[in-house]
């Protein structure tokens, strides 16, 4: 009897370990705005990555750093990717660096903080929810164009307007 009360709690002791590890298999980036003439995303992605997390930990296994070149984004055609690297001034900063640590598990969620540090300006999101899903992980962000220092762009001497909203969802892939 007791051998079988040793197995079953070492069972439940490797399953509980086994949900506080996550392996990070991909990740998508996708920006989202609205014009006048209508609605357009930019998206980055990166597949066949083995990053190991923990939640709940302060170590080496508790902090994901993505080097994402603004080139990479694709937003559909290559008037909307010259605009949108434009506006993201590529050239003086092709990098955005999104830092994601803290992973932690609260009230059965999954919760993190997040650095953005995107054209010269750094965004802090201490307490991110981690919504889960069949493919892992993502987190839904709002930003507008004043938190990075930056004015919401028009063409056509005017007649395209881009709204100040930005929506930003950031997927972890397991």
């Amino acid at each position: 009897m007791q051998v079988l009360i040793l197995m079953i709690f070492i069972f439940f002791a490797a399953l509980t370990q086994q949900q506080r590890e996550l392996v990070i298999t991909d990740q998508r980036v996708k920006v989202s705005g609205y014009t006048s003439l209508g609605k357009f995303n930019c998206d980055f992605s990166r597949v066949g990555m083995k990053d190991k997390l923990q939640l709940n930990s302060t170590g080496d296994l508790s902090t994901l750093e993505f080097k994402i070149p603004v080139k990479s984004f694709s937003c559909g055609n290559f008037l909307l990717n010259n605009d949108f690297r434009s506006t993201l001034k590529a050239n003086e900063y092709p990098y955005a660096l999104v830092t994601v640590s803290n992973f932690r598990l609260k009230s059965g969620n999954v919760y993190c903080s997040m650095v953005l540090d995107l054209v010269g300006q750094k965004l802090n999101f201490p307490d991110i929810l981690l919504e889960r899903n069949k493919e892992g992980m993502s987190a839904n962000l709002i930003l507008n164009f004043e938190m990075l220092n930056l004015s919401p762009p028009s063409k056509f001497g005017g007649l395209v307007k881009v709204e100040n909203q930005l929506d930003l969802e950031f997927h972890l892939g397991m």
